[in-house]
């Protein structure tokens, strides 16, 4: 491996089981509902409808996935212990309340004064996972690439909680009254602030490790760290002051910074040893596909300026994108906790199981080429404007998260049965 792994400084593995089935639970929810926004497609694409929607997906799923992984790998690849679990415990359910009350009131107009409850709830929970994180950096002794990219990722977190509850605020009580440009604060820091910049740090990680992958050069995920940082930096800037300029300028670094960080996770695919397209390869593939077609997608979009094809980019990034991202991560980070926890007590005393034995992987297959096609029917759909396949896609979509869904089951519950016979 790239990196030693100090495994003993994990997490009790209840902890992060606790994110990771949330947001198992919250990705089919989101599923199922996305059929039932065919109207939208042809709609404004910052509308309530939208943003309720995709705040449930992202902050249910992504969001859950990325709090969990970060109180699993902190630990493990930067070995420092996370400052406080019970913060962690505290922040989860401070955080799926928020989600909820946060969600109903932007869905219905009618209850749209729960929205600030759930809103303050999430800066809280987002707040105490900064704080925590941040208290956690005290003990970091060596600052590599990695450990640069989460800790800027997380300045961008705590900017953009900041403008969301801002801006939640100002959607019920009207005071500031700009919320696209708000709007484009918020997306620029969460999104491509802690959310790319999370992935691109982590998947400096997860990638060599999962690929065995070795001897490959890290200069374009460092130039990457510094473009993306200094473009979101003046893209804020740019925004805060009126300055078109600088925006322009800072989101023309940060997708040169994507552009170079997506170049040099190809390079770890290609120098990967395992040249076997299993159902982790083909989701990286596809992740990495997906990803560069939003962009194109989006550069189209600035150009027309087609509200049709903003909704497209923002498909392909979020059901595309960090769907094949995520769900090929799960897979293989599930397992191993599930082993490390139940099963690394017993290695050389008795046969343990194989992680691939832990996940269904024909079930994982089918689920990723169901995906697949339902991800590109509904953006054909998106983009004819054909709300019937739209909802076919989105259907097809949906029903492959009951795949994820017992996948992740079936590894929780691996060996527990043996574990209670002593593991025979």
């Amino acid at each position: 491996m790239a990196r030693n792994l100090a495994t003993e400084m994990a997490p009790p593995f209840v902890l992060v089981a606790h994110y990771f089935i949330a947001a198992a639970l919250f990705y089919a929810l989101s599923a199922f509902l996305l059929p039932f926004y065919a109207d939208s497609i042809d709609g404004y694409f910052l509308s309530s409808s939208i943003a309720s929607l995709i705040h449930l997906y992202l902050l249910g799923f992504v969001m859950m996935v990325f709090f969990g992984a970060m109180y699993q790998l902190i630990p493990v690849v930067l070995e420092i212990p996370i400052f406080s679990k019970d913060f962690a415990y505290i922040q989860f359910y401070i955080f799926v309340v928020g989600i909820g009350l946060f969600c109903f009131g932007l869905a219905h107009t009618e209850y749209l004064s729960l929205m600030p409850y759930g809103a303050i709830m999430m800066y809280i929970s987002m707040l105490i996972f900064v704080v925590n994180i941040f208290l956690t950096y005290k003990e970091l002794e060596k600052w590599d690439i990695v450990a640069k990219f989460i800790f800027v990722a997380n300045v961008f977190l705590f900017i953009g909680a900041c403008v969301g509850f801002f801006m939640a605020l100002d959607l019920v009580y009207g005071f500031y009254g700009d919320i696209l440009s708000l709007a484009k604060m918020h997306i620029a820091t969460t999104i491509f602030g802690y959310v790319s910049m999370t992935i691109m740090g982590v998947g400096m990680v997860l990638l060599p490790m999962f690929s065995l992958s070795h001897g490959y050069s890290q200069k374009k995920i460092e130039f990457a760290f510094y473009f993306i940082t200094v473009g979101l930096t003046l893209l804020l800037v740019g925004e805060v002051l009126h300055v078109r300029f600088l925006f322009e300028i800072g989101g023309a670094l940060s997708g040169i910074a994507i552009l170079l960080a997506t170049l040099q996770m190809r390079g770890i695919f290609k120098a990967r040893v395992r040249r076997q397209n299993d159902f982790w390869a083909k989701n990286m593939m596809a992740s990495f596909l997906t990803l560069l077609l939003s962009v194109v997608v989006l550069v189209g979009a600035i150009v027309s300026g087609e509200q049709k094809y903003f909704i497209l980019f923002g498909f392909l990034l979020f059901f595309g994108f960090f769907i094949f991202f995520i769900i090929g991560h799960i897979y293989k980070i599930l397992p191993f906790l599930v082993w490390y926890q139940r099963f690394s007590p017993h290695v050389g005393k008795m046969k343990v199981p194989m992680l691939s034995d832990m996940v269904k992987e024909k079930v994982a297959d089918y689920q990723f080429w169901i995906t697949l096609v339902g991800v590109v029917i509904s953006s054909v759909g998106i983009a004819l404007s054909v709300k019937s396949l739209f909802q076919l896609g989105t259907f097809i979509m949906a029903i492959a998260t009951l795949l994820v869904m017992y996948n992740i089951c079936f590894t929780l519950v691996y060996g527990l049965k043996k574990e209670d016979q002593n593991v025979k």
